[in-house]
């Protein structure tokens, strides 16, 4: 199986344990699961749910968990699809998911990723209650650092469930600042992803999030042209 660079499955493996990312647990999928979940196969689901279960258990991982596809997240239905509160929620938010990859994504669905849950160093949340992140993206070219920029700019906030916190664009600024040492950890976090992951000809972003215990994590990477790059930043960090 060719795996599209984007994957988790392709560059994942690649870093595990050498830079600090989520723990997480693979449910490999065959081309045909996707649509026995969507289609009714109750059984199939319940026993997917329980392998789930039992495999969170073994790594050490509780509720609440954050579940992507190996390509995607429709993390902006946040607690309708990737945020997992609990194993009650589980069944529903795994069907969620695959419509919206679906609908929205359609590449094919290689694997579940079940991820550790690191709550974030916030205080705005956005669309459907998920938290906003002080979150950057690194672009790498073969072994280099070519640009960063902070991930969320104001253009690509929206509110879904009522009127947004009067001083949002504060909160988002202070978020989009970073201290001297946040950038000499992230450049040396982006030339290591760029060390153990990319050939010469490669570009991916990598995406790293602050937690709220004050470290920075690796959380999702792809290929750099299929990744959203803003046309300015925050006024601030201009």
């Amino acid at each position: 199986m060719e795996l599209d660079k984007s994957s988790f499955l392709y560059w994942y493996p690649k870093i595990e344990g050498q830079i600090l990312t989520p723990k997480s647990i693979i449910v490999p999928f065959l081309s045909e699961y996707p649509k026995r979940l969507l289609g009714g196969d109750d059984c199939m689901l319940h026993r997917l749910c329980d392998a789930v279960f039992g495999g969170l258990q073994l790594r050490g991982i509780e509720f609440p968990v954050f579940m992507k596809t190996d390509t995607y997240s429709a993390k902006w239905y946040w607690s309708d699809t990737c945020f997992i509160e609990s194993r009650e929620t589980l069944e529903r938010n795994i069907q969620n998911l695959l419509a919206k990859s679906q609908e929205d994504d359609q590449r094919p669905v290689h694997a579940l990723i079940f991820r550790e849950y690191i709550h974030p160093d916030t205080k705005l949340c956005a669309f459907n209650g998920m938290p906003i992140p002080k979150e950057r993206r690194y672009f790498v070219r073969g072994k280099d650092v070519e640009s960063y920029h902070p991930y969320w700019d104001e253009e690509s906030i929206e509110f879904f469930n009522g009127e947004p916190p009067k001083n949002w664009k504060e909160l988002l600024r202070e978020l989009n600042t970073d201290t001297d040492r946040d950038r000499w950890y992230l450049e040396c976090a982006a030339r290591s992803f760029a060390e153990l992951v990319c050939d010469k000809e490669d570009y991916f972003s990598i995406d790293f999030m602050k937690g709220a215990d004050g470290k920075w994590y690796l959380i999702d990477c792809a290929e750099g042209d299929k990744s959203y790059c803003p046309d300015r930043f925050m006024e601030d960090d201009e």
